[in-house]
């Protein structure tokens, strides 16, 4: 906020400072310093876009191993890297298009305003300072004044103008609307339009040709005031997942990018390392082991999947929340919510509907399964837990396993009873009712077998 404050201040103490020069100058020195900034913004446009086509390429290929290590995204863990390099690589040329164009600009202007001087002595047999006619037509001379400082002040600030622009598109396209600064400040919004336009214009290369800079950008953005609606609550009506599938879908770069970011800093963090300097904390026991299931996972994630990932993650994510779930490494709030049918029907339906999360089923009941008799003081030996292939259950047979999954997670959180002892008859009976359950065949059967054994040795 006081960034922009301040800059909203500097652009109009310049202007003002420029209109006043103006105003006490002849008009032909304000009409020469137009032309001088006219051909310096055209001869800078011209430069760049050589420079770029000479270098840009062999600079962002240099360049773009640099990039990554200077946004914390490369490590020994990364497991993939072509669309992340090629974004870097896009990135660098446009950092060195908006860069040069403004070094270039500069430096010709300086030249021109010289070369002008030079002329008018030439030409007009004096020198350019020391010509001061009678008449000197004021409102003229700050017309023309202001033409140049638009000019002028277009060359440094179309980057915010362009941000300003794609920043603000984005937030009427997701419905979110940052908290002010400098991308939404009124004066980067004038330079808005145009700064976008000519972006794309300055910064398109042969390496680019096939989407346009901004929306790409654009679409970036979408992607990130999506997921901060959907991780603030503010994405009740769910067009916050909606705009993130729809943005994802028409982007040429960001698919590809965004899954091979998501599995790397998944490799990254199952690994224990940094990614893009930021570490995740693996908490110790099932909840961890439940946490690194769901990172193997997310880093195998690929562009054909990523949408349909993103839905089913976010999907998740809200569910979890509504039952007071923040953090997959709340264990003991997870296991207990397991007992709730409706919420194991809901996150089995949104589990085994999708390829890359179907396989995560059966270690969530083993987490289930084995909180609750950890938390009944037992033991129960994960080695002897056989897994089986998750998707070989149709969506109605996993909805009649999660009836199952919540029924025994309900009967062994219920099992001591206030004098100590536990209901083993209430446990049989159960166990009876669901019968037809496939899970006693593979997980269950194994888990209760230790369970029964642990009873009776007298561990409970």
């Amino acid at each position: 906020m006081l960034l922009s404050v301040l800059f909203l201040l500097a652009y109009i103490a310049a202007l003002a400072l420029c209109i006043y020069l103006a105003v006490k100058r002849p008009w032909l020195k304000s009409l020469l310093s137009l032309i001088a900034a006219s051909v310096s913004f055209a001869e800078a446009d011209i430069l760049t876009h050589l420079f770029l086509s000479s270098f840009g390429g062999i600079l962002s290929n240099a360049l773009k191993e640099g990039f990554l290590e200077l946004l914390g995204m490369r490590n020994e863990a990364t497991v993939r890297e072509s669309a992340m390099l090629r974004v870097s690589a896009f990135a660098v040329t446009v950092i060195l298009g908006v860069i040069s164009f403004i070094i270039f600009f500069a430096l010709l202007l300086a030249v021109n305003s010289l070369i002008k001087r030079l002329l008018f002595r030439l030409f007009a047999k004096k020198k350019y300072s020391a010509y001061s006619p009678e008449k000197k037509f004021p409102v003229l001379s700050a017309a023309i004044a202001l033409i140049s400082f638009m000019i002028v002040s277009f060359a440094i600030v179309y980057p915010l103008g362009a941000g300003a622009n794609i920043t603000t598109s984005a937030s009427k396209a997701t419905g979110y609307y940052p908290p002010s600064s400098i991308l939404t400040n009124p004066i980067c919004r004038l330079y808005g339009p145009a700064g976008r336009s000519f972006f794309d214009s300055l910064t398109r290369t042969e390496y680019t040709d096939e989407f346009v800079n901004s929306d790409e950008a654009q679409r970036g953005v979408e992607i990130y005031f999506s997921a901060v609606k959907i991780t603030k609550g503010l994405d009740a009506d769910d067009t916050a997942v909606e705009k993130m599938a729809e943005s994802l879908r028409t982007s040429y770069i960001m698919t590809d990018f965004t899954s091979e970011l998501a599995a790397n800093a998944a490799s990254s963090w199952k690994s224990g390392l940094k990614f893009m300097n930021k570490s995740l904390k693996i908490p110790a026991g099932r909840n961890g082991e439940l946490v690194l299931d769901v990172l193997d996972i997310v880093s195998g994630w690929e562009r054909e999947n990523l949408v349909s990932d993103i839905e089913t993650t976010v999907n998740i994510y809200k569910l979890l929340k509504s039952n007071g779930i923040n953090k997959l490494s709340d264990g003991e709030t997870l296991a207990a919510t397991l007992a709730d049918p409706e919420f194991v029907k809901s996150l089995f339906h949104e589990l085994c509907v999708n390829g890359d999360f179907i396989e995560i089923i059966p270690k969530l009941m083993k987490f289930g399964v084995g909180s609750a008799v950890d938390a009944m003081g037992m033991e129960m030996n994960d080695d002897y837990v056989i897994e089986f292939d998750a998707s070989d259950l149709t969506e109605e047979e996993w909805l009649n396993e999660a009836e199952a999954l919540s029924t025994i997670m309900n009967r062994i959180n219920e099992m001591k009873k206030e004098d100590g002892k536990i209901d083993a008859a209430a446990l049989l009976k159960d166990l009876y009712e669901i019968k037809n359950s496939k899970l006693l065949t593979n997980l269950f059967t194994n888990i209760l077998i230790q369970l029964l054994a642990n009873m009776a040795e007298g561990a409970v």
